[in-house]
Formats: structure tokens, sequence, C-alpha cells
């Protein structure tokens, strides 16, 4: 599972990209939301690759994020007694083995993030030349944890 986050805004932004954006449910600058690795959407974040940041979410970044997370119908606590689960790490880990499916929950599309601590190293390049742009790998979960 990927989470992804958009950086940067929509001032100049060609078209095609905004509606990428759209599709990725990625509206506004440091919002969130999590992907399924399919071949569609690895091509629809490689289109939008200047303007967000993704990677393979762990079982800690997942937590963090779950607990930022708005759900339409019930709260988290309410999610877990209706799972007989009694903490947010056994929900996480169960989501990434694929025995609970993250959209069964009703979550709201799109979790609302902070600014990350201590800011993006760049927004104007790529995260492999030094920036905060692209694919970052399981480094996204520190970022997701600056964000909280």
């Amino acid at each position: 599972m990927y989470a992804a986050i958009r950086v940067r805004g929509t001032v100049g932004i060609k078209q095609e990209i905004k509606d990428t954006l759209k599709l990725l449910n990625l509206n506004r600058p440091n919002h969130c939301n999590l992907i399924e690795q399919t071949s569609d959407n690895k091509g629809m974040l490689q289109k939008a690759r200047n303007y967000i940041t993704w990677g393979e979410i762990n079982q800690e970044g997942l937590k963090h994020l779950l607990k930022r997370t708005n759900f339409k119908n019930n709260s988290l606590e309410q999610i877990l007694e209706q799972k007989n689960l009694d903490s947010v790490e056994k929900l996480s880990s169960k989501i990434l083995s694929g025995e609970i499916d993250y959209s069964e929950l009703n979550p709201k599309q799109v979790i609302r993030l902070h600014p990350p601590r201590k800011g993006y190293k760049n927004t104007k390049r790529s995260y492999k030349e030094g920036g905060s742009l692209g694919y970052r790998g399981e480094e996204i979960n520190q970022l997701i944890y600056r964000m909280r």
C-alpha cells in the first residue's frame, strides 16, 4: 500500500495533471491518501510526481495515519470494538496483511496532515536530488511522523 502526500499547490499546473491529482483525491497541499499498489495507480503517481511524494507505508506510519483519519460513520474506538481489536497497532497490521480492507472502514477521502516539522527540504526537486518530490520508498514513514 502506498501513502501519497501532496506537496505543491495548483498555480501554473497543466489540466491533465490536475485531473490526475483529483483522481488520487489529493486536492490541497499536505493532504494524504492511501493507494493500492496497482500498475494503474503507479502510472498516475508517476504522472503527478512533480507535485506529490509517495512510498510504501509500514505499520508504524499507518498507525499514525489511522489516528489522524476521519471516518464517515464511526470513530476509531468504535471500529476497534467492531473488529474485536484492542489497539491501533493490531488494526494497522491487519490492514497491511490484507485481512481487513481499508476502504471497508469507511474513511473520508483524504487525511489532512500538518506541514512537516522542520519543513520540506526543497519543493522543486526530486527526492533523489535532495528535494521532497517523487518516490521515496520506506522514508515516507519518517515524513508522516514529522507531519502528525
